[in-house]
């Protein structure tokens, strides 16, 4: 995952070809880790305030609206860069505008990539679920114990499918994480530093627990970019971690809440409870006077 020209500089810190010696992956493995001594001293630092429960994230059970994501963070000053796992969280309101209000967006900690991503979610279940009549309810999407600026679309599927759990009603299983961009008809689409996120959701279930269920979503078009380091690796063999890969954001729902996305004649499935709801919500705004909801 390193640029070519940072690679080759670490590994002739780690070797002595006075010596005569060949680049092996012992010493790849040696020099990367001898960067992660240098310059990891904020990834250790979130680790212990994740031991500490500073920052509230958990790795198993199930949350109605709640999700974890999975972001990159570049060290100011280094080319060094670790993956970070964020809860969001979705909460829903009857009446509003009927779209997804981004409060990162609203207390300016957003960029304009992510304002973009946010209007998508808007866009896909304008398109799946109100067509023909306005969205009877608008939702509220943010990323907790977030204190700096984000900008990026690779939390669009995360949040995405925060909200089609408070939709549906339906929990959020704890033991995954997400990342993905997707456009409005809900494809999922590539996204950046990707073994940095898998790590880091990885050394959180670590520090945790291994329960034998926990892993990571991405993109099935990111398949080639996995350069995982051996631990991760090793874990996944075991059957410790997992990887899922999705194309769309259908598949993504059906991992997370085990239910299927199906259609409204498919009794319990996603769609069929999500129409349900908003059709619930609908019938009692037009029979009940706002004095009502006081």
């Amino acid at each position: 995952g390193l640029p070519e020209i940072r690679l080759r500089q670490l590994v002739l810190e780690a070797c002595d070809f006075s010596k005569g010696e060949i680049v092996k992956e012992y010493d790849v493995l040696k020099a990367l880790g001898a960067q992660d001594f240098r310059v990891n001293y904020l990834a250790e630092s979130e680790l212990r305030n994740h031991r500490d429960n500073q920052i509230l994230l958990l790795t198993q059970g199930e949350v109605v609206g709640q999700i974890n994501g999975l972001s990159v963070i570049e060290t100011t000053g280094t080319s060094y860069e670790y993956g970070e796992p964020v809860r969001i969280t979705a909460t829903l309101r009857a009446g509003g505008d009927g779209d997804v209000v981004d409060i990162e967006r609203k207390a300016e900690l957003a960029g304009q990539i992510h304002a973009k991503a946010m209007m998508i979610i808007n866009g896909f279940l304008s398109n799946e679920f109100c067509q023909e009549t306005p969205m009877p309810v608008s939702a509220s999407l943010v990323f907790e114990q977030s204190y700096s600026e984000i900008d990026g679309d690779s939390a669009s599927l995360t949040g995405l499918c925060a909200v089609v759990s408070s939709l549906a009603n339906l929990p959020i299983r704890q033991d995954l994480a997400v990342t993905g961009a997707v456009d409005q008809f809900g494809d999922v689409q590539p996204v950046g530093g990707l073994n940095e996120k898998i790590e880091g959701f990885y050394k959180i279930c670590r520090l945790h627990g291994f329960t034998g269920t926990q892993g990571v979503i991405i993109p099935i078009s990111c398949i080639n970019q996995l350069v995982l380091r051996p631990s991760v690796v090793n874990a996944v063999k075991k059957g410790k971690f997992h990887i899922y890969v999705v194309g769309h954001v259908t598949g993504a729902a059906k991992l997370l809440m085990n239910t299927v996305w199906g259609d409204e004649n498919i009794e319990n499935s996603i769609y069929s409870k999500i129409c349900d709801r908003l059709d619930s919500i609908s019938n009692v705004r037009e029979t009940k006077n706002w004095w009502h909801f006081w």
